[in-house]
């Protein structure tokens, strides 16, 4: 059984999660039109849009979410009734599929992470569902499909071209500690990023949120030594350390550079919003002076209570969300 409410006269409305259409026995008012107790379709009705099969579910392609550097990001849902909404990831080219075989697995790792905190962390990654081979469009790919976070729909490229100026320095301080709760629980786990750029940081304008997506190009980290990185986004070849390492130090350096672009510097040279302690501190995290992300969330803490005053709500304007 299912609760709903009546629109008509706020009556609670019990019914078999068979039907789709509830009469009220008070008003006599139905939830949507047709006939009382009409069944769920089992399945969305064919309109012509596009459908994968991977895992032993079809899921309907809904639309195109983003461009990636080697992937289509495709929002789409399980086309069973009540389906569930996913994220569907389709590779175009076919030599980087190790990449997306290597993101499955170093996703699948950490969430079965036994470090400290791994119970709300494995929230700021991607939940892998399915991975494998799918004709699409007269073609064989490689899809990879991850479960729908709500409300995780900006990175922080959108927001920078959203904030041309810079985002408010509440709202990057923010981003930066939830930013380097997830690096300091990934290395914990024993894994370095090694690409964390801004198109890779999914934020929630609302909640306070950042996801960390990207991790096709993860190393597996042995005594906190550093590897030589996998791949290299093109698109952001020059944010990368000189020498194409992935190392905790590195991943804390390039997420203090988002921040920091985020808040209106083009470089570590130029100015941003941030105010001058906060400014200097992340340009030295940007430096790679930090391996310790716990350590940097304490220094972002106290300078940002003695320059921004206590915390505060910073909800940041994005499009679609009315803040």
């Amino acid at each position: 059984m299912r609760i709903e409410f009546c629109a008509g006269c706020g009556a609670p409305l019990e019914a078999r999660w068979s039907e789709i259409v509830i009469e009220c026995r008070y008003c006599g008012a139905q939830s949507l039109p047709g006939g009382a107790g009409a069944p769920v379709p089992s399945s969305i009705p064919d309109d012509g849009r596009p459908r994968l099969a991977l895992g032993g579910r079809t899921y309907l392609i809904l639309g195109l979410l983003a461009r990636g550097d080697s992937s289509y990001v495709h929002f789409a849902r399980w086309v069973r009734r009540l389906g569930e909404l996913v994220v569907v990831k389709v590779l175009r080219a076919p030599d980087d599929a190790d990449l997306m075989r290597r993101e499955h697995a170093f996703l699948e790792r950490l969430r079965a992470s036994p470090a400290p905190g791994s119970e709300r962390f494995v929230d700021r990654i991607p939940e892998p569902i399915a991975l494998g081979p799918v004709r699409y469009r007269q073609r064989e790919h490689m899809v990879a499909v991850h479960r729908w976070r709500s409300g995780f729909l900006h990175t922080l490229e959108d927001v920078r071209r959203h904030h041309p100026a810079g985002v408010e320095p509440g709202v990057a301080v923010w981003i930066f500690k939830r930013l380097l709760e997830v690096l300091q629980w990934a290395h914990r786990s024993g894994v370095a990023h090694g690409a964390v750029l801004p198109p890779h940081v999914l934020v929630h304008p609302r909640d306070h949120g950042a996801m960390l997506l990207g991790w096709s190009t993860a190393i597996a980290l042995a005594g906190g030594s550093s590897a030589r990185s996998i791949a290299v986004n093109s698109d952001w070849e020059s944010w990368y350390p000189a020498d194409r390492t992935a190392s905790p130090t590195h991943d804390i350096a390039m997420a203090a550079r988002c921040v920091l672009w985020v808040s209106g510097a083009d470089n570590l040279a130029t100015p941003c919003r941030l105010p001058g302690g906060l400014a200097e501190l992340l340009a030295t995290a940007a430096s790679g002076a930090f391996s310790d992300a716990l350590d940097l969330i304490d220094r972002v803490t106290e300078r940002s209570l003695t320059e921004l005053g206590p915390p505060a709500y910073c909800p940041l304007a994005m499009p679609g969300w009315g803040l």
